[in-house]
């Protein structure tokens, strides 16, 4: 069986799991992963890594017919305001982590003179508050790290929740998050762990 995939490595996963009238312990067993991480892959929770992506496949008896789409025309110019963009039309959070996380990789590969010009102009609203949080976490959080100051537009009202907001969702996730989110995410209670904002 060949799974056509559309950026949806966990949809990916559930169809293949299902028409191969499989268990998520039976695929688990199979392919060396713990059950629970199958149910958090198949819900967009977590990303599995390529070659765990293609172990949890192959013990569906799937392969993977894949397409490389390039974001951006100008590979490592993405700006946050070019970020938030891509987050608009993003249609699940499990593509938007993809999109932060490419964003972290970009950045961090481009000239450290250049990096602060990426964080000045004001991303347009997302149309969720917790992207647009997450953007203002970005901002001040790398802005830190690069000893420059954070753009102003990262402080605006809309930039904060008002409840907590866990970028993974789940009781064991939650623990490293609440103890390893960095200051810029937990003033804005965007929780995330800060080995998720180094994947990349």
């Amino acid at each position: 069986m060949i799974i056509h995939m559309d950026g949806e490595l966990g949809r990916a996963l559930r169809e293949a799991r299902s028409s191969a009238g499989l268990y998520q312990g039976e695929v688990a067993t199979h392919a060396r992963v713990d059950q629970p991480m199958v149910s958090l892959y198949e819900r967009g929770r977590r990303e599995p890594t390529w070659p765990t992506f293609i172990r949890l496949l192959r013990a569906t008896g799937a392969v993977a017919d894949v397409r490389v789409r390039q974001l951006p025309a100008q590979p490592g110019a993405l700006s946050l305001a070019d970020l938030a963009e891509h987050l608009v039309v993003a249609e699940t959070d499990s593509r938007r982590r993809r999109l932060v996380l490419d964003f972290i990789g970009r950045y961090a590969g481009t000239d450290p003179g250049r990096r602060a010009a990426l964080l000045l102009v004001c991303p347009r609203g997302v149309g969720d508050p917790r992207w647009d949080a997450v953007l203002g976490a970005l901002a001040e959080h790398l802005a830190f790290h690069d000893a420059v100051d954070a753009p102003d537009w990262c402080t605006q009202p809309h930039r904060f929740l008002d409840r907590p907001w866990f970028w993974v969702d789940l009781p064991s996730v939650r623990r490293h998050a609440l103890s390893g989110a960095p200051t810029a995410f937990r003033r804005r209670n965007v929780w995330i762990d800060r080995s998720d904002l180094e994947r990349v």
